[in-house]
């Protein structure tokens, strides 16, 4: 176990001998996610940039296959394991355990899983956990099981290692789109050049400086290349060694630790505040409370019925505004691309991500702006006419506003299986399941739209031939196969859009209402009557005292050294 992980398990256990005879509530899920959290490093690139087999040389065996024409098509998770055996997840979350024999015969079957899990006695495997490699499918993959496996992953990844050949001899247009999806998952990456031994040391340090070049113009700071040759055994050891497991998992839990602890501050002085009040001045909070979720749900409502004229209708206009483009400023290389020989699966992979690139960056965006100004609304309807809570807790609309914000504003690295169906094209877009944070909301809408993307792109790319000359395939781009695009995308986004924004604004109202209710638990269980001795009111307001510094003592102990 990390130092880090071994320290916020401490804490949180002792957080938890601490209230469990308090009224104080606190997210006891913290605890196993704490103990239990694994740090996904996919590795990505094209499928000839030779992933596979520096994985292989890593592990010290040929376990993942390789060949000339694509061989992973399900992103494989490498775990170690005394005893060698296969896990494969279904998209309905259920496992099959299979023998290390069949991973071959399972890629070839790649539309009944999701995933998959190896399990390796790999001392190598053993020495970097709880880092955990992902070999994912290449670009060269099928379509649907490039985006399935980029769709679950890039959520999940908390540090992405990106492979280009150094026979590539740059980074490419569709690998800058993937690195701008990192950045927008709030992920990092390390950039390694392979098959270094393919070159001479001379073209290998160009290839090098020019790589780093246009990483440093496209993301504004430099970024150590790291070269690989294939025969080196070491050769992924070094570069894993400058990953640091302890960073990234304090940088995981820190900010959802420090938000509890906050949180927890503000319950102790709320209920040191009811303690203090009359049995009248908690009747009339209780009231006020009851007042508020009413309002809440007033104010919901009303949102509701305008969400698609006021949220839906613009989001979708600009982001297809904004798809088209970017589609026509990438117009002369997709013509290019569309008189090549065998052009449709390449224009169909370019456009599909095109389309990821720009609604990922697009709907996070949006979605954190809209997040914003819904809680706002929310926050304005319950601060009117609750002067009773303000005397209570003179924050108490703040309070609940930033930390619903806190949660949807929150890098979720633990996200649910996602249910998908990519084999079934008619059950397109529907086969999501609901999660809570800004970027799953955003990965909701993405992933049914790239489904649905490729299902239509193949029928839109045959109403013109591809064997017309680079300048008239331009014009048919334009005039054809863009505003194709345009009208399917304006026939999926609405539906889709419209459920997730709903979707939203339920989960900023649930917290809204979760908290308002978590104050009523604490007025009605720290409540006495007028009558009481005021020796036991006494009592109670050093045991709160008590509490809360204690909890300072902790965190300051766990969280801020």
């Amino acid at each position: 176990m990390l130092n880090n992980q071994q320290k916020f398990a401490e804490y949180l256990q002792k957080l938890g001998m601490l209230l469990q005879e308090s009224q104080i509530s606190w997210d006891r899920n913290l605890v196993a996610q704490v103990e239990n959290t694994q740090l996904l490093l996919p590795v990505i690139g094209a499928f000839s940039a030779g992933k596979s087999s520096l994985l292989n040389m890593f592990m010290g065996a040929p376990i993942l296959p390789v060949g000339i024409a694509p061989e992973t098509e399900l992103a494989t998770e490498l775990h170690f394991a005394k005893e060698p055996w296969l896990q494969a997840i279904r998209h309905d979350g259920s496992e099959e355990r299979l023998a290390l024999e069949d991973l071959p015969q399972v890629n070839k079957k790649s539309a009944e899983y999701s995933h998959l899990r190896l399990y390796i006695n790999s001392p190598a495997l053993e020495a970097i956990s709880p880092l955990i490699l992902v070999d994912m499918p290449g670009y060269g993959s099928s379509l649907e099981n490039h985006n399935k496996a980029l769709s679950y992953y890039l959520p999940r990844g908390v540090h992405f290692i990106v492979v280009t050949s150094v026979e590539d001899g740059t980074v490419t247009q569709s690998l800058l789109r993937n690195l701008d999806n990192i950045k927008t998952y709030e992920s990092d990456f390390s950039f390694v050049l392979s098959k270094t031994n393919l070159r001479a040391t001379e073209q290998v340090q160009e290839i090098s400086t020019y790589i780093n070049e246009q990483l440093q113009i496209y993301f504004g700071t430099e970024k150590k290349i790291i070269v690989l040759g294939n025969q080196s055994a070491n050769a992924l050891s070094d570069l894993l060694g400058a990953v640091d497991p302890e960073y990234l998992f304090y940088s995981l839990f820190i900010n959802r630790l420090k938000d509890q602890h906050f949180d927890l501050i503000n319950q102790v002085n709320f209920a040191s505040n009811i303690v203090k009040n009359s049995e009248n001045s908690n009747v009339d909070a209780l009231r006020a409370l009851e007042g508020a979720l009413a309002e809440l749900i007033e104010q919901r409502d009303k949102t509701e019925r305008e969400m698609n004229f006021r949220f839906s209708a613009p989001l979708v206009t600009r982001c297809i505004n904004a798809i088209e483009h970017d589609l026509t400023n990438q117009v002369d290389r997709l013509a290019q691309l569309s008189t090549t020989q065998n052009a449709a699966p390449t224009l169909e992979r370019e456009i599909s991500d095109i389309i990821r690139g720009n609604l990922t960056e697009k709907i996070k965006r949006e979605m954190d702006q809209i997040s914003s100004e819904l809680i706002d609304e929310l926050s304005l309807s319950l601060a009117k006419n609750n002067a009773m809570m303000v005397t209570l807790d003179p924050n108490w609309v703040t309070n609940i506003a930033e930390k619903t914000e806190g949660k949807l504003k929150a890098v979720s690295s633990f996200l649910e299986n996602m249910s998908s169906n990519f084999a079934a094209k008619e059950n397109a877009g529907k086969y999501y399941r609901l999660l809570s944070t800004v970027l799953a909301v955003t990965t909701n809408v993405l992933n049914p739209v790239l489904e649905l993307v490729i299902v239509f792109l193949p029928d839109i790319l045959r109403l013109f031939s591809t064997s017309n000359a680079q300048e008239r395939a331009r014009a048919n781009l334009l005039n054809t196969v863009f505003p194709g695009i345009k009208s399917e995308m304006r026939k999926a986004l609405p539906a889709i859009v419209n459920e997730q924004l709903t979707i939203l604004l339920k989960n900023v109202s649930n917290e809204f209402e979760g908290q308002i209710n978590q104050q009523k638990t604490l007025i009605a269980g720290y409540q006495h009557e007028q009558a009481q001795q005021q020796d036991v009111i006494n009592q109670q307001l050093e045991t709160l005292q008590a509490l809360l510094a204690e909890i300072k003592a902790l965190a300051t102990t766990y969280l801020y050294r």
